[in-house]
């Protein structure tokens, strides 16, 4: 008879590598328990669509944080893009002028945030901060801090953005699921990809590998604006407004969700697949909260809890975060 021997070191490692992820299983357990409703179809679908925005602000993060940067501009970022867009396409009647409008705003910021941190040799956190500041000033210059509203003639292309379903599925899961596999597909398959996670690993060896290090991490803003205009199209028409103050709390939601994304899986650097759990637990926990009642606040700091959770477990256990 074979005797069975308890291997705490795989144990560690299995731990190391899916801790995050049986955490997000347990905490769906425990909603689903406590909250009534919590586990039916029509809130799991109502889930996906409220991470939507999320998921796909943070993919585009990931690119940023992949590469060793930071970015504090972007949820008043969200908030500018989505008045740009309402504007525009109200102004011209045109959909598709809105959201050349909304994207050419998103990457243009994106550009200045690369072009400071890359180029000019700001730090990511004051250079994006310092922008997303005048974004912030921008927006309350144009709308006096007040939403825009749409009238009953507006397109139906655009509701159906943000509002629509294909059978049982709301259309912004599609189009964060779509974007997600080509996130994952750039930075996992391609050469760009492996260049970003070097430059994030080692930006000091990139350089002399002959990896142009600052064009890269140009780069990985501008995608970052393309991302955040994407998602705050997807919420101007979820929303059917357009509102300054959104997308505000999206940037510390953003934040949460790529550091975690570092956690999962064992990796030690953000990825498109530990990006796309992190946002469902982050809103998982949105959600399962407010099911049960319990008041905005302690929803921050169960969020907060929840992360450092996360990062000290996986420390503890030796993993390396790339931050």
């Amino acid at each position: 008879m074979n005797k069975i021997t308890f291997n705490i070191t795989s144990t560690k490692e299995l731990v190391r590598r899916y801790g995050t992820v049986f955490a997000a299983v347990l905490i769906l357990i425990f909603f689903s328990l406590a909250a009534r409703n919590f586990m039916t179809q029509r809130n799991m679908f109502m889930l996906l669509r409220q991470m939507s925005v999320l998921t796909i602000v943070s993919l585009g993060f990931t690119f940023v944080m992949a590469a060793g940067g930071f970015d504090m501009s972007l949820g008043n970022n969200i908030g500018l893009v989505s008045i740009v867009f309402a504007i525009v396409m109200t102004q011209s009647g045109s959909f598709l002028l809105g959201v050349a409008a909304a994207l050419l705003v998103g990457i243009a910021i994106g550009s200045v945030n690369g072009l400071l941190v890359s180029y000019v040799g700001l730090p990511d956190f004051i250079g994006t901060f310092a922008i997303g500041t005048i974004v912030y000033g921008l927006k309350m210059l144009i709308t006096k801090g007040n939403p825009m509203f749409f009238g009953a003639d507006v397109s139906k292309v655009f509701l159906f953005l943000g509002q629509g379903y294909v059978g049982p599925v709301p259309f912004p899961v599609i189009l964060m699921a779509v974007y997600a596999v080509v996130t994952a597909f750039v930075l996992g398959k391609t050469v760009f990809g492996r260049r970003v996670y070097a430059i994030g690993g080692n930006s000091v060896a990139s350089l002399f590998a002959g990896i142009k290090t600052k064009r890269y991490r140009f780069i990985t803003f501008v995608i970052s604006g393309f991302s955040v205009a994407f998602a705050a199209i997807v919420m101007t028409s979820r929303i059917a407004s357009a509102q300054p103050l959104a997308g505000e709390d999206q940037l510390l939601d953003a934040i949460s969700v790529v550091f975690l994304s570092t956690t999962m899986f064992g990796e030690g650097e953000p990825t498109a697949r530990g990006t796309v759990v992190a946002a469902f637990i982050i809103t998982m926990l949105t959600n399962g909260l407010t099911m049960m009642n319990v008041p905005y606040y302690f929803q921050y700091i169960t969020k907060g809890l929840v992360v450092i959770l996360a990062v000290l477990t996986s420390v503890s256990l030796g993993q390396k975060q790339k931050v």
